[in-house]
């Protein structure tokens, strides 16, 4: 049996009824308030779910990577970037320049016996050492630029490179120096600093002296005088930064050399300059002068007359017999002899001047702000970069790679013999036809260069 609510008056809905719609409605409100909060949090938690899901990828993503380039630097299998690799294939064609250039040079010095002189035999030293640093210092380096910086030599190949780095770098600028002060000698006291006393075997004993001086300041830290700090990493090779040696070292490596370099340039310049002046003032004044006419009659007096002329010169009516007018003309022609030689001795110092001039202006460019940033590092709170220190090391190295391209700018004599040694055929060639043509007949050498008018 079902129970209704009774109606009462008019017929309308009873309580029981708006009571249970009401109910019907605030469940239906509340089902649906439910439900919106469920889907809400459903929808909270799936996006949570999903950026963890994500920031967990991502982050195992990079520790993956992190950790795989970690273990191919360890093993040995870093992957240089193509910066990397065009750095590298630079610095080879530096290396072969630098090789090919000085060794040419050497061998210019010992195959042509005009090239023999003294000075040359400090740019043999020069070239020598530039060599070594084209053929044990450099490539090394080039190693070190494809693994990203890490050494993995050993600590005690480290300090021999590093030190025969210093060595090989510290002979070539002394030798510099040594070619400089023998340039000076000889313009400024040509006299005192004789041939015999500028002799090969003083210039032996001056290179000596270079590469002794070079083994003084290289070898103090291999002594154990200025030991490396304990502390440092043993996959980097970089130079000893203990202050006491960095100063002492750039000192004698750099620094005092380039002031001796500088001051003795100099010296050469206003030495070279005065003699120009006077030879300058010798040839105006030799424009006027007075020329005798010597007339010789059978009686043999001789009557002399004095006439301005612009030229000099010696005119005779008939040959002279006399011991006096033969004297005279011998002294004159000799005093011209000396003012050729005069002549050409100034202009063989100019040229000199200006080849010492460029060679100290490239060392000096080269090398100083290597040294500058080399002395001033210990002494800084902030460390500067590797990449600049190992920019600065490349310039300095470039030193040894250009001089033999100066010298051979500058002297005809080192172009004639590297031209000879690197075209050794087309020279020969060239020398074969020359004595064909010397030993053919002079008509027939006479039709050849008229055919070719």
């Amino acid at each position: 049996m079902i129970l209704r609510p009774r109606r009462r008056g008019g017929g309308g809905p009873g309580w029981m009824s708006i009571l249970l719609r009401l109910s019907n409605v605030s469940c239906r409100r509340k089902c649906v308030a439910e439900l919106s909060r469920r889907a809400s949090n459903r929808s909270r938690v799936n996006r949570m779910a999903n950026q963890t899901t994500d920031n967990y990828e991502d982050t195992y993503q990079r520790n993956y990577t992190i950790s795989a380039d970690k273990e191919d630097t360890e093993a040995g299998y870093f992957i240089p970037n193509w910066i990397d690799l065009i750095l590298a294939g630079l610095f080879t064609m530096l290396i072969i320049v630098t090789i090919v250039g000085n060794t040419l040079v050497i061998m210019a010095v010992i195959t042509t016996r005009r090239l023999r002189s003294v000075t040359n035999c400090f740019v043999s030293s020069l070239a020598a050492a530039d060599l070594l640093v084209g053929l044990a210092v450099m490539p090394p380096a080039v190693l070190l630029q494809l693994t990203g910086g890490t050494w993995e030599l050993g600590e005690t190949l480290c300090d021999f490179w590093v030190s025969l780095d210093i060595l090989l770098c510290t002979a070539s600028i002394l030798s510099l120096c040594a070619i400089s002060i023998d340039r000076y000698l000889a313009v400024t006291q040509p006299l005192i600093y004789s041939r015999r006393r500028r002799s090969k075997r003083l210039a032996g004993l001056m290179i000596v002296a270079v590469w002794i001086m070079a083994g003084a300041i290289t070898s103090p830290p291999l002594l154990g005088c200025f030991p490396r700090a304990t502390n440092r990493d043993l996959k980097k090779c970089s130079y000893n930064m203990d202050s006491s040696y960095v100063i002492f070292s750039s000192m004698g490596s750099f620094f005092l050399p380039m002031v001796v370099m500088l001051y003795v340039y100099g010296r050469i310049s206003c030495v070279i300059a005065s003699r120009h002046r006077n030879l300058e003032t010798t040839n105006e004044e030799k424009n006027v002068q007075s020329r005798r006419n010597i007339t010789i009659d059978r009686g043999r007096s001789i009557k002399m007359e004095r006439t301005d002329y612009s030229e000099s010169g010696i005119t005779c009516d008939r040959p002279s017999e006399d011991t006096e007018l033969t004297n005279m003309c011998k002294k004159l022609g000799t005093i011209r002899g000396n003012q050729q030689t005069c002549i050409n001795r100034v202009a063989r110092e100019t040229k000199t001047a200006g080849t010492l001039a460029v060679v100290v202006g490239g060392f000096v460019a080269c090398w100083l702000p290597f040294f500058i940033l080399y002395l001033v590092t210990p002494f800084v709170p902030v460390q500067p970069p590797d990449v600049l220190m190992q920019a600065l090391t490349w310039l300095g190295w470039i030193n040894s790679a250009i001089n033999p391209f100066i010298y051979a700018f500058y002297s005809a004599d080192f172009r004639l013999a590297f031209w000879r040694l690197t075209c050794r055929k087309c020279s020969k060639s060239r020398l074969n036809l020359d004595d064909t043509n010397r030993k053919l007949p002079a008509s027939v050498n006479w039709k050849k260069d008229t055919t070719r008018t």
